[in-house]
């Protein structure tokens, strides 16, 4: 009888989680906050719940409020592929302390998108000349982060257990050392001598973050958007790319995608490919695939029924940041849904649409109009102005599109 009950109990404040979301898709803030509170009335300390409420008032204020419950991120997303949690290193949380002349040790964290994302707050904090910041990041991207930000310590996120052994690496190697000679113990000390060298080339962190406190203590003092591009691609990668879409014939180009495999959001998120027809059939347009997730004999056939064209012989575009970095840069334009590719795109400084549904993301606030983000310049957003239909947005993104190509061709461009 007791399970029973305790199941009757789960179901309850899950329905009203999901209602909640449900009704925030359809952009009815004020029953999704109801919804999300009664929740937490059902489970009091309801993670999930916390955390929509705090990214609901940050998507309705521009991220003036909420920002102090985003911590509850690590509690709500418990699997290890949506956020890597290293808050048990031996250094003290930076609380947004002022930073010069320290040094903080920062963690990738969430995905892709989300630390290129949060990336842009860097320049704010090195400008308040800290003695360093060490930043640990996922393999694929190492390169990318230490072109962009030269005056980072960018290392792999693989090898953040040594962090925590530091200290203690620190301390006991010159004991031991000292017990040795003065003994004269037969011991090798090499490998810990190596890990002991390794240990004062990091030194020791004054503090420790996730980079998602960059965003939580960066605003609103600095603002990405009103502040130049901060990502780089390898400029030999860029020209052997642009190169090679020469085959392709002269065009303007644009980089595209469509889908995202996300459990939870994609079915919102992504759009079905026979809704992007008129915006494919655009004439003396080249589309260039960004996708993930999608084969290319899947968009070979879908071309070949419908008539249009999508290029998708390009670089692994999962495993290869570089290489989806030089083919970003070398588009003209990018259009995307929300995904890693808006990301990028804008950390790059190259013009995109973002494709968004209407009560969807609590990165993308409404701020003035559907054109501005607080993150990148260059990106501009087509939300929906009907949950789930997709039309609209279509329409009006392919309309401003003719429009460009029209002036382009009056100026030459």
């Amino acid at each position: 009888m007791a399970g029973s009950t305790a199941d009757n109990l789960i179901g309850k404040w899950e329905r009203l989680h999901r209602l909640g979301y449900e009704r925030q898709l359809l952009g009815e803030w004020d029953a999704a906050r109801n919804y999300y509170e009664q929740a937490l009335i059902a489970k009091p300390g309801y993670a999930a719940s916390q955390l929509a409420l705090a990214q609901l008032r940050m998507m309705q204020s521009g991220f003036r409020e909420g920002r102090e419950l985003y911590e509850m991120r690590f509690a709500a997303w418990e699997r290890a592929d949506d956020t890597a949690d290293w808050r048990g290193l031996p250094f003290a949380r930076w609380q947004g302390e002022p930073l010069k002349g320290k040094h903080l040790h920062l963690w990738a964290e969430q995905g892709f998108g989300d630390v290129i994302m949060v990336a842009g707050f860097l320049p704010y904090f090195l400008a308040q000349e800290p003695s360093r910041i060490t930043l640990s990041m996922f393999p694929k991207m190492i390169s990318l982060f230490a072109r962009s930000f030269p005056q980072v310590v960018v290392e792999s996120l693989q090898d953040i257990g040594a962090y925590a052994l530091s200290p203690t690496i620190l301390d006991s190697f010159p004991q031991l050392l000292n017990m040795v000679q003065a003994t004269g113990m037969q011991i090798d000390l090499e490998p810990m001598r190596q890990d002991y060298d390794r240990a004062l080339s990091r030194g020791k962190p004054d503090y420790c973050a996730p980079m998602g406190d960059l965003m939580v203590y960066g605003l609103p003092d600095f603002v990405p958007s009103q502040h130049p591009l901060y990502m780089v691609a390898d400029p030999v990668r860029v020209a052997e790319t642009k190169n090679r879409l020469q085959r392709f014939g002269a065009g303007y180009r644009i980089g595209i995608s469509w889908h995202t495999a996300n459990k939870e959001s994609g079915s919102v998120r992504s759009i079905p490919l026979p809704e992007l027809l008129p915006l494919l059939h655009m004439p003396e347009c080249r589309f260039f695939s960004l996708q993930h997730h999608v084969s290319l004999a899947e968009i070979e056939s879908f071309c070949g029924e419908n008539g249009c064209r999508i290029q998708a012989d390009m670089p692994d575009v999962v495993q290869d940041t570089e290489g989806l970095a030089a083919l970003t840069a070398s588009m003209d334009e990018i259009i995307t849904i929300d995904n890693s590719n808006v990301h990028l795109a804008g950390a790059l400084g190259v013009p995109a649409t973002l494709l968004l549904p209407k009560g969807y993301d609590f990165r993308w606030p409404v701020l003035h109009g559907d054109h501005d983000t607080l993150w990148y310049k260059s990106v501009s957003v087509k939300r929906q102005e009907e949950a789930f239909n997709w039309c609209g947005v279509i329409e009006k993104v392919t309309m401003e599109l003719e429009n460009r190509l029209k002036q382009r061709q009056q100026y030459g461009g």
